[in-house]
């Protein structure tokens, strides 16, 4: 199965879900995988 890194702080999750918990937890960008427009 492959990983999915983080792209903040290049840290490794099973899924895309894993991934949507941390951004939101850590780096604060709610909607970074379900479509948000806003640019990075």
């Amino acid at each position: 199965m492959d990983r999915i890194i983080c792209p903040y702080c290049n840290s490794d999750f099973d899924d895309k879900n894993a991934l949507s918990r941390h951004i939101d937890r850590i780096h604060g960008d709610s909607g970074a995988l379900e479509g948000s427009t806003k640019r990075y």
